[in-house]
């Protein structure tokens, strides 16, 4: 069976990179950089492949050529100017626009992160690439912060999870692991020195509440201007604390709802894609920004 392109529906005839192509050659003298690939989910066995490939060139086809050379190539082209900023070690003042463009920029990239994993791996509800493709920028049903990375270990990082609840509206449900979309989920897209912390759910009630972290900007919705700036930012272990902050919190709160609960023995799951920069790699303007896919 044919692909078709995840937003329009049209045939998958093109392939989007995943990140942008532009930034690789910030990163040409490195040659092919450690990636590594982590799947874990509930009925499934566990995955993991490393391998060697060149900075920001992976790619997933699952779109078709009009979106690619059309909306997606421009939204890139909006974002370049900002994050390419950010590559280089400097701060940016942010304002509706720019705020904007990066908050689409962040859950466009997911979207392509988690078709890494595979078609039957997907935690993201297909509402969500509608309301992209008609509307050029998030639904009310998605949440975002960016914040910065001081750390060293990756040049880009995609690293997402997906949790299912039950409610007295749905009642019990059979668990499927094909089914495609989960009713909680994020995703932590880190592209240099710039992170990303996206959240998404079907269950509006949950978005009520949520509260940013030490040193982030919440920038979807937009609520106001800022400056973006290097750091402070977190390191490697704050990183990995950061991207599983929203999982534990709705871990520790949902099961305390009486219209809302986990689904019987619910477990996470989480898929990370990374790329590793050699040697002490790290984000500044003297030297060659890091990151992981």
């Amino acid at each position: 069976m044919s692909r078709t392109c995840v937003f329009c529906g049209a045939p998958a005839d093109s392939q989007e990179h995943v990140w942008p192509d532009w930034a690789a050659s910030m990163l040409s003298d490195a040659g092919p950089l450690p990636h590594l690939h982590q799947i874990r989910q509930e009925g499934r066995p566990d995955e993991e492949r490393r391998y060697s490939k060149g900075a920001y060139s992976v790619t997933v086809g699952v779109v078709c050529a009009r979106c690619n050379n059309t909306w997606m190539s421009d939204l890139e082209s909006r974002a370049k100017p900002y994050l390419e900023t950010m590559l280089h070690g400097h701060g940016r003042a942010l304002h509706a626009t720019g705020v904007t463009t990066l908050a689409t920029w962040a859950l466009k990239t997911a979207m392509m992160v988690e078709h890494l994993h595979g078609s039957k791996r997907r935690i993201i509800p297909h509402q969500e690439y509608a309301y992209l493709f008609e509307h050029r920028e998030p639904s009310e049903r998605v949440r975002i912060w960016m914040g910065a990375y001081t750390g060293t270990d990756a040049v880009a990082v995609g690293s997402m999870w997906g949790l299912d609840a039950e409610t007295n509206e749905t009642g019990p449900r059979e668990w499927e692991p094909d089914r495609g979309a989960r009713d909680i989920w994020g995703a932590t897209i880190l592209f240099g020195p710039v992170v990303f912390q996206v959240f998404g759910t079907s269950l509006v009630p949950l978005l009520n509440g949520l509260r940013g972290w030490s040193g982030t900007h919440r920038i979807w919705p937009y609520e106001q201007s800022f400056i973006w700036t290097p750091s402070p930012g977190f390191n490697d272990q704050q990183l990995m604390a950061f991207s599983e902050a929203l999982l534990h919190e709705f871990q520790r709160r949902v099961p305390t709802g009486p219209d809302l609960r986990w689904r019987s023995s619910s477990e996470p799951d989480t898929a990370h894609h990374s790329e590793k920069p050699p040697g002490n790699l790290i984000h500044g303007p003297e030297r060659s920004p890091g990151g992981a896919t």
